[in-house]
């Protein structure tokens, strides 16, 4: 399969990536705004977030009904996501209804109505969902341990915001957002299917040039992130106690990013990874357990994430930072090296086949290489990586004196303060 990128720019600034994706059946079209929670100003908390939901709510062509019909209709899906750097609407449905796709999207982007009466009941919406994810152990510590690390950072922010600020949500704060923000200039259309690089070229001049293009002046954020390693819990009466380690990570860059997942595959990234087998396998401590880098423009963590009853909670603590420990003292085999790379490049070629993953990935490199990095090129990356380069990585991100730890559960004092997490 081709694995080249056309990448186009027109007129108004907007960026289009294409990747070819011959033989496939269905089309994958996504929109991309460098726009994410941690850019957000003080006042404007959230508001990333809540205009992603607002471009679902109809557009001076469609209502907001009429955007989910016509894409279902022909069995595709539409969806939208927030992160911490960026924001992207995604389509996926069969190529012959690729221009649809297209025109829906451009037509969410370009035309929504922002309208007074769908803000505030979009501001209760989000509420309930504030709501939701409070109520929910795994999803409240994921939130707690963000702010609780990157403490004096804004990558610490919640992404949905707080009650506060999306309760103060207007017509016109969110259009005066949506104006500076949402520039072409900052957009891009990444698309994989089996059509020609002309065709793609000529639907998006059709569908995405109604913009004009103005230059959004770029936030300067801190060039260096300071970490928080400390002890954090929320005492709360639930039946499992849910937590999180945090150790020190790097800024994304192909090697780092390559390393990094390396050693979260043997430590955690799967059934035979090295936590899954001790902690749930041989001892029964725990139903999940899973190590996993998050990597960003300016830095990057190491976490690993466990749920246990608190009756274990000490038992199995202690027995992970045995293995976190053992990991740093003694470092990883280079038969455990070689099975983690054979997993990655396995799951990065089955990966290469889907219309939607190329999307992503083409658009994910743009924003955070501006190049494209072809699948030979990681995977030859990936069977350069030595064990030396392995252990290097081990000691950076343990070069802390102990991890951070933020949990939630029915934990006495006692025994919050006998937490122990030294490295």
């Amino acid at each position: 399969m081709k694995d080249t990128v056309l990448k186009h720019t027109l007129p108004n600034g907007l960026t289009i990536l294409f990747q070819k994706a011959p033989y496939t059946a269905s089309a994958s079209i996504g929109v991309w705004i460098k726009l994410g929670s941690s850019l957000e100003e003080h006042n404007e908390l959230g508001y990333t977030h809540f205009l992603e939901h607002m471009l679902f709510k109809g557009t001076k062509k469609r209502t907001a009904k009429e955007q989910a019909e016509e894409i279902e209709r022909v069995g595709g899906y539409i969806n939208a996501v927030t992160s911490r750097e960026y924001t992207y609407f995604y389509v996926t449905l069969i190529k012959d209804r690729l221009e649809l796709g297209l025109d829906i999207l451009s037509d969410m982007v370009f035309q929504p109505l922002l309208r007074e009466a769908d803000i505030q009941n979009e501001s209760a919406v989000i509420i309930e969902e504030m709501r939701g994810y409070e109520d929910s152990p795994d999803d409240f510590v994921y939130d707690f341990y963000f702010r609780n690390i990157f403490s004096g950072d804004s990558l610490g922010r919640d992404i949905l915001g707080t009650r506060e600020s999306i309760s103060s949500v207007t017509e016109k704060s969110l259009k005066a957002f949506y104006k500076k923000h949402y520039t072409t200039d900052r957009m891009i259309l990444s698309i994989s299917s089996s059509h020609s690089e002309k065709e793609i070229i000529n639907l998006a001049e059709k569908y995405f040039t109604e913009m004009r293009q103005v230059r959004s002046k770029k936030k300067n954020l801190p060039v260096g992130v300071d970490k928080s390693f400390s002890t954090n819990f929320t005492r709360r009466k639930l039946e499992q106690v849910n937590f999180l380690l945090g150790a020190d990570g790097f800024a994304r860059n192909l090697s780092s990013i390559i390393h990094l997942i390396l050693f979260a595959t043997i430590m955690g990234g799967g059934m035979s990874s090295r936590l899954f087998q001790k902690i749930r396998e041989e001892k029964g401590l725990c139903y999940s357990i899973n190590c996993f880098p998050s990597s960003y423009s300016r830095t990057g963590i190491v976490s690993v994430s466990c749920g246990t009853s608190k009756e274990k909670f000490e038992y199995c603590l202690e027995s992970i930072m045995n293995e976190l420990r053992l990991v740093k003292a003694e470092g990883f085999s280079k038969s455990e090296l070689e099975d983690a790379k054979s997993n990655q490049i396995g799951a990065m070629s089955i990966g290469f086949e889907a219309p939607d993953q190329r999307m992503t990935n083409i658009a994910l490199q743009e924003i955070y290489y501006n190049r494209y990095f072809s699948l030979k090129e990681r995977t030859d990356a990936i069977k350069k990586v030595k064990i030396d380069d392995l252990q290097e990585t081990i000691e950076k991100i343990f070069s802390i004196e102990r991890l951070h730890f933020s949990g939630i559960g029915d934990l006495s004092k006692s025994t919050i303060n006998r937490i122990d997490t030294s490295i």
